[in-house]
């Protein structure tokens, strides 16, 4: 029997069946200590440990799937992509912080970083002047979404009703007209 099976408890169990024969009662040997187990690779001290659950089985959550946040978060903090990443965090999930019925009616248009002011565009003047009294409440719900002192002031714009008649061979009128919407 070689050295490598003195260490092995399995390797001592079988030769210990061989020498029982196949008779009940036979005796097993004993199993070898917790530093004998770990120097049965040959490496010795520097046997890899893997760490163990309660119950000793190998612990394998080092390897469950993360969320892709937790991924990107690290590389978003090193690049300095924070405050872009919230702000197009703000964009994605304006549904989430006015609503349903809001969101259909108004959508973010652009962010300027110098006066930190969020343009939001209207479908009709009447939603433009609804969402002017709804200021406070989605300032509050933007900083809670995605951190204080991102957004300080919303501009609220109304429907873009395209180029403006210019010339003096034009029909004066009323023009175009939104407030039915």
């Amino acid at each position: 029997m070689s050295e490598d099976q003195n260490l092995d408890p399995v390797a001592q169990a079988l030769e210990g069946l061989r020498k029982a024969g196949g008779k009940s009662g036979a005796e097993l040997p004993r199993v070898a200590s917790t530093k004998r187990m770990r120097d049965t690779r040959g490496r010795g001290s520097r046997a890899m440990k893997r760490p163990t659950g309660l119950d000793g089985r190998a612990d394998k959550s080092y390897r469950d799937p993360k969320s892709l946040h937790e991924l990107i978060q690290p590389t978003i903090k090193r690049f300095g992509w924070a405050e872009d990443f919230a702000i197009g965090t703000v964009m994605n999930n304006w549904e989430e912080i006015v609503g349903p019925t809001v969101a259909e009616r108004t959508r973010p248009v652009e962010f300027n970083k110098n006066g930190r002011e969020l343009v939001i565009e209207c479908d009709s003047t009447p939603w433009a002047t609804q969402l002017r009294y709804m200021k406070t409440q989605i300032l509050e719900a933007i900083s809670h979404l995605a951190g204080e002192d991102l957004v300080r002031d919303l501009k609220v714009k109304g429907p873009n009703l395209g180029p403006k008649p210019k010339g003096k061979l034009r029909v004066k009128g009323r023009g175009p007209r939104d407030d039915y919407g």
